[in-house]
């Protein structure tokens, strides 16, 4: 007769990675897709556009961004006509046409006020007028989202361990659908602002649940394979987003496109089940017990008499999971882990080495579509680069562990953006392939830290902690973007930054203990007894 209802062994009877898992991961990677755009949408709703200076007694009402008399009227800087000057009128002239070229001072120029803009993109910029002098605002947009996805992941990991995670992920992605349809509608740049920052307050929880989701119902050798497909996911995303802009040229339109197929989500409440740790974790043994003979059933597996038995015997209600108030209390308040050295340790490396690698990520990403070129096509090929990074993960992280393929990651991502550095003056080519390889190499390091930190902590806390390291990744991508502006007045600045946050990261991960091929902690002491044998 059972004595214990043994969820890893249960896994393991129906298979770590069985048609049941397969169904459940496709089924997740599909809100993926969602968090994947949201996070960077506002790339292309507060992108720039070409612009210059109305020229009152040129421009027509038909005359279009190119004209030939801007270069009479509008003065040279470094590589292009400047955006907020023109050429001051000669005074005392009385001529019938005033848009010729010896009517305009050649060394005195004033500011504009009112501009042309291109009409091959319509974004908030050209559409509220946010150009030279209110440009500042744009930035103000990224900001705005960032810090809302770090207020929703404060709250998103307590949603998630307190009521479940599919029931998190359908009120996550169906708020986040409302709120972002909502936002295409603004009519002013404060209530664009408003909404900018509670969409990505909610929608900030997509990834993290849809991952531990999905973590919580393969065993420990498949849960690389899990990562693989939910990174994926999220980098063929991105290049749809991409592809969504290049297409609609429309902030409102590529908004309402992008969010309504979130709606959707509506119908994971039959077709994905709950967690069954999660279950287990909360005493709804029976629940649990559905699911896994749901699992064996489906993977078409053969099970042994220990775990027939114990399947029958949680159906029947039969089991009752140890537990007391007191024990109660003490694994599921957060304070409890914060009280425990080890695992503040942990926390403490977990959350640097999480801030580094977000750092880096989002500011190549932003450093890479300013190069020159088309920027949907760069930001497409910038993209697809972390696809390569994504195979190279999937191929080693189960043969060299966690935390050396983590080290390895940073350090070569640390190199690239020193060897970018080197390479300054030298080979435009070579700067680009540094940067390329930079970028693949920090999206091994961010497809580990998911995978690393999930392992490391209880089920109890798992959401939770996992968002609080989060929350820190967060706080460096709200930095990222300030890297460029100072890359602007210092050259290279951004990539020094880089390589002094990437380097340090790689040796602190270092420090706590490899969990490859370990079964997933249910309680703090597990946690803590990590490493130990």
């Amino acid at each position: 007769k059972a004595k214990k209802f043994d969820l890893d062994l249960l896994i393991q009877q129906i298979g770590p990675f069985g048609r049941f898992q397969l169904w459940i991961f496709v089924l997740i990677c599909i809100p993926v897709t969602f968090t994947a755009m949201y996070t960077l949408f506002f790339i292309f709703t507060a992108g720039e556009v070409d612009y210059r200076c109305r020229i009152q007694d040129c421009d027509g009402d038909n005359v279009g961004f190119e004209a030939p008399f801007v270069n009479f009227t509008i003065p040279w800087e470094e590589n292009s006509f400047s955006k907020c000057k023109k050429f001051e009128i000669i005074p005392n002239f009385t001529v019938d046409n005033w848009c010729q070229a010896d009517l305009f001072h050649k060394n005195r120029t004033l500011y504009c006020f009112d501009f042309i803009y291109t009409k091959d993109e319509i974004t908030i910029q050209n559409e509220w007028n946010l150009a030279c002098y209110e440009d500042w605002k744009l930035s103000v947009v990224g900001t705005v989202n960032k810090i809302g996805q770090l207020v929703g992941l404060m709250l998103i990991g307590y949603f998630s361990d307190r009521f479940g995670r599919r029931t998190a992920l359908i009120c996550i992605v169906l708020s986040s659908a409302i709120l972002g349809i909502v936002r295409s509608f603004s009519v002013n740049f404060i209530m664009l602002l408003i909404f900018e920052f509670l969409e990505p307050a909610v929608s900030s929880g997509i990834y993290p649940v849809s991952f531990i989701l999905g973590m919580e119902l393969i065993g420990p050798e498949r849960r690389a394979l899990g990562s693989f497909l939910l990174s994926i996911a999220f980098t063929l995303s991105l290049m749809l987003l991409g592809l969504e802009a290049m297409l609609t040229r429309e902030w409102r339109l590529l908004t309402r496109v992008a969010y309504a197929p979130s709606f959707l989500i509506l119908t994971y409440r039959w077709l994905i089940p709950e967690s069954a740790r999660w279950l287990v974790n909360k005493n709804r043994v029976q629940e649990a017990a559905r699911i896994i003979e749901s699992g064996a059933k489906y993977n078409k597996s053969q099970l042994t008499m220990e775990a027939k038995t114990m399947l029958s015997q949680a159906i029947n209600g039969e089991f009752i999971v140890e537990s007391n108030k007191d024990q109660k209390v003490k694994t599921y308040r957060l304070i409890m882990a914060f009280k425990s050295r080890i695992l503040l340790l942990r926390i403490v490396i977990c959350s640097f080495c999480w801030a580094a690698t977000a750092f880096v990520y989002a500011g190549l990403t932003m450093f890479s579509v300013s190069l020159a070129g088309d920027k949907f096509v760069n930001f497409i090929l910038n993209s697809f680069i972390e696809i390569p990074g994504a195979i190279v993960c999937y191929l080693l992280i189960d043969r060299m562990g966690r935390r050396k393929l983590m080290c390895l990651s940073l350090f070569v991502t640390g190199a690239s953006c020193i060897a970018f550095i080197l390479l300054s003056g030298v080979s435009v080519g070579g700067q680009i392939t540094a940067t390329l390889i930079g970028k693949s190499t920090i999206t091994i390091s961010f497809i580990i830290i998911y995978v690393y930190v999930a392992e490391l902590f209880p089920t109890e806390l798992r959401q939770t902690l996992l968002s609080t390291c989060a929350i820190f990744g967060r706080i460096g991508a709200i930095l990222a973007p300030f890297t460029l502006y100072l890359g602007k007045h210092m050259e290279s600045m951004e990539m020094i930054l880089f390589a002094a946050t990437t380097i340090p990261a790689g040796i602190l991960i270092l420090f706590p203990p490899e969990t490859l091929n370990l079964q997933l902690p249910d309680t703090i002491q597990e946690a803590e007894n990590i490493g130990k044998t």
